[in-house]
């Protein structure tokens, strides 16, 4: 199986990489071919890394978020408001998924740290989306997406104040995820352009998705045999 994960490990860098590349060289059609591929090819060094050892409901978790981002990437593809938000909302359903995994076992908050957790994506989500000038009655919408992804980031500070590992990961997994979805908005809503754009936002995005899944699946396989 350790072989198998590499290998579609590597499938992924390598895709990740051509897709960045032809971006960054202004070739917007080859990455058409490509980025239908990224996520099922990170999807499948996940599995091969967690199966057969690691049942239950995690890896189906996984395989079912993944599958929605996948998605949400197709659809991206396409220009028009329809394909935007019907991409948008197969994110969102897929950082469901994720946050299914992330809260897994987690119970309630404790504590006023772990409630702080809570309530600074809850100001400050709201805040970012007037920020980006996104009208009603999309901005409600956009709101929850960019709630989401700060509750996701927000699961790697409970992880880490509850001492589980690879804690770090879903921190900076979440906030380059932030980030990248912040460059999209920029151009989106805000109408700012910058050079190599499309290049920096699948950058982001396919190493906040790195971050997130190997984070994920390493709590899992270290949670499930522990050092001595």
């Amino acid at each position: 199986m350790k072989t198998l994960t590499k290998i579609w490990g590597i499938i992924f860098l390598l895709l990740s990489i051509a897709d960045v590349v032809c971006l960054a060289l202004g070739d917007e059609a080859t990455p058409m071919y490509i980025k239908p591929f990224l996520m099922p090819s990170l999807a499948a060094a996940a599995l091969s890394q967690l199966l057969p050892e690691n049942k239950g409901r995690m890896p189906i978790l996984l395989a079912i978020g993944l599958s929605f981002h996948t998605a949400g990437d197709i659809l991206l593809m396409f220009d028009g408001f329809t394909c935007f938000a019907a991409g948008l909302g197969s994110f969102l359903i897929g950082h469901f998924f994720y946050l299914a995994i992330l809260l897994s076992g987690m119970g309630g908050l404790k504590g006023w740290k772990e409630i702080l957790c809570l309530l600074v994506p809850m100001v400050l989500a709201p805040v970012l989306v007037m920020l980006f000038g996104v009208e009603w009655p999309f901005s409600a919408v956009v709101t929850i997406y960019a709630f989401t992804l700060m509750i996701v980031a927000a699961c790697g500070v409970l992880w880490a104040l509850r001492d589980k590992a690879f804690a770090t990961r879903i921190i900076v997994g979440g906030i380059i995820f932030i980030i990248s979805d912040s460059l999209i908005a920029i151009s989106s809503f805000a109408g700012i352009d910058f050079p190599f754009r499309h290049a920096l936002v699948m950058l982001t995005y396919v190493t906040a998705e790195w971050l997130l899944v190997s984070g994920m699946v390493r709590e899992r396989i270290s949670s499930t045999h522990p050092r001595p």
